[in-house]
């Protein structure tokens, strides 16, 4: 099934709405009802909304991440974007590690073969990812990169959940050559008293999953 990436037809206002998050108050929100109020009111602009959910700026039900926070700090906010966009494009920088500094041929040909739109449409995306990556510092090769632990409301942090579940945090590592995601996981445990089914669980737990 072919990827769906975002992209603005406006790509300025991609830029603008960037910066717009480092010097504006964190919403409560992100909805077009507010991108309209901070003065992106072209119905285009509603695609910004669908960019910063891919990257992850954006949680699924419109909150602003933790990324959007760690983006507001100008001493690290280029080397967030950079962990950003590896993660929101993860199979663009498996394809091409320095997808970054890639010519809008090569990336013209990844979009046209993992998507089935137009050209047009195509030219959008590759304008928009550029658009993003000159304003991301992706660093030298060896270079440490922030660590942006995701804490929204759609991953809950490690320790209990609810029902018995035990949750694992997401953690995103930015680097130079790549990045780790470790994924949430969930798992309910029935109730018992019998405390070997419990040692069982987390011995398996262990071998399978954290190993």
């Amino acid at each position: 099934m072919a990827d769906n990436y975002p992209y603005h037809v406006n790509t300025a206002n991609v830029k603008k709405f960037l910066d717009h998050v480092q010097t504006a108050g964190v919403p409560d929100k992100v909805t077009f009802k507010y991108v309209e109020s901070v003065g992106f009111k072209s119905s285009n602009d509603r695609a910004l909304i669908t960019i910063l959910k891919f990257i992850g700026f954006v949680s699924s039900s419109g909150a602003p991440t933790d990324v959007w926070r760690a983006y507001r700090n100008k001493s690290q906010s280029r080397k967030v974007l950079a962990a950003a966009l590896r993660k929101g494009y993860s199979t663009l920088f498996t394809t091409y590690p320095d997808a970054n500094r890639k010519d809008n041929e090569a990336l013209r040909n990844f979009f046209s073969s993992h998507t089935s739109v137009s050209d047009g449409t195509i030219s959008y995306m590759v304008r928009t990812f550029k658009t993003i990556a000159d304003m991301a510092d992706f660093g030298s090769p060896g270079e440490a990169m922030p660590e942006i632990e995701t804490n929204d409301d759609d991953e809950p942090e490690v320790g209990k959940g609810g029902g018995g579940g035990t949750v694992v945090k997401r953690k995103l590592t930015a680097g130079t050559n790549g990045m780790t995601v470790n994924i949430n996981i969930q798992l309910q445990i029935p109730a018992t008293d019998k405390a070997d089914i419990y040692d069982s669980f987390f011995a398996a737990m262990k071998k399978h999953l954290l190993s």
